[in-house]
């Protein structure tokens, strides 16, 4: 019979363990699961890979507080609602609130590490920080976090990047262009007037390359605004691209460290085995030879037994025998 293991319990149990007692857990889940039958529920465990201390603290704090747990969740579905339909207004006010309870949550969390005798590493707020932002604009991780079954940290994200708005929703005005105002027309009067001081005279005629001045200005500074934009946005990309690669760094060092720890105890089983098996070959050659001592033992009490048969029935023959040649009546003496 095929006995299903509960991997969505035991799941949850296992990210609730401290990151150095996983490993041997998930190990010895996943033997049950084989010695059970349960294929499945043992190439499921067999995948899960031991977390890092900040997704162990992003996981102690759904269970320590709930409430805020509940808070974030609810944030995270505003934030990205706001997002979608545009509304600048109400993400700015979000904004205020995602930053005080994601600070709030790091420490607490930080807190519950150091609870649980586990050294805080430097840097452990900022990462379980990264992680329950990551969550805001991931909505199934988020669930998943609600759940206490978040396996791995959500991929960086920069804001909400990836949510395409709303149909309706109105994209953010298009920034006003100001032109110069066009020069007066000099009219008759004013092109015949003489000259009346000798700075009405010395003042040059307005040249074309003059007039196009607050355009050019007005071109340049857009040209300065679109290339801080841009580099913005190499920046951020590059940042993108670092916290994924350190993100994947951190998850190759987890995986490496599972490995070492499944090939040691592999190792471990397979010795303990050998030691089991040469223990049963030992068992096995002393039950052959007493069951062979047993079986001499049981041809020897045979033939004693047939032996001790025919002296049984030559006594009897030779008491009948005895009882035949006796006299029939008592002897007088005179």
């Amino acid at each position: 019979m095929v006995v299903v293991v509960d991997v969505a319990a035991v799941t949850e149990e296992l990210f609730g363990l401290r990151p150095a007692e996983f490993t041997a857990a998930r190990d010895a889940y996943v033997a049950r699961a084989r010695r059970e039958r349960d294929t499945d529920a043992a190439r499921a465990l067999g995948r899960l890979r031991r977390p890092t201390l900040a997704l162990w603290a992003a996981n102690l704090l759904v269970r320590a507080r709930p409430d805020r747990a509940r808070d974030l969740v609810r944030l995270g579905a505003e934030l990205r609602a706001a997002h979608r339909e545009l509304d600048g207004a109400r993400l700015r006010t979000l904004s205020h609130e995602q930053h005080a309870l994601v600070a709030e949550l790091a420490a607490e969390a930080a807190r519950l590490v150091a609870a649980r005798g586990e050294r805080a590493a430097p840097g452990l707020r900022e990462d379980t920080g990264r992680i329950l932002l990551g969550l805001l604009a991931d909505e199934a991780a988020g669930r998943d976090w609600a759940d206490r079954r978040l396996t791995a940290a959500p991929a960086p994200r920069t804001g909400f990047e990836g949510l395409e708005p709303a149909p309706g929703a109105l994209p953010p005005p298009a920034p006003v262009r100001t032109r110069p105002a066009p020069a007066p027309k000099r009219s008759a009067e004013t092109a015949d007037a003489p000259v009346r001081s000798a700075e009405t005279a010395d003042a040059p005629v307005r040249s074309a390359e003059t007039a196009d001045a607050p355009v050019r200005s007005v071109r340049e500074r857009a040209a300065r605004e679109r290339a801080g934009r841009e580099r913005a946005a190499r920046l951020a990309a590059a940042r993108r691209v670092r916290d994924g690669a350190e993100e994947e760094l951190r998850r190759a060092r987890a995986a490496l460290a599972d490995a070492a720890d499944a090939r040691r105890a592999t190792r471990a089983e397979a010795a303990a085995l050998r030691s089991e098996l040469d223990a049963l070959r030992t068992r096995l050659a002393a039950a052959e030879a007493a069951a062979d001592s047993a079986e001499a033992g049981h041809r020897r009490a045979r033939q004693e037994l047939r032996r001790a048969d025919r002296a049984a029935e030559e006594a009897a023959a030779d008491l009948r025998a005895a009882e035949r040649d006796a006299p029939s009546g008592p002897t007088l003496e005179a």
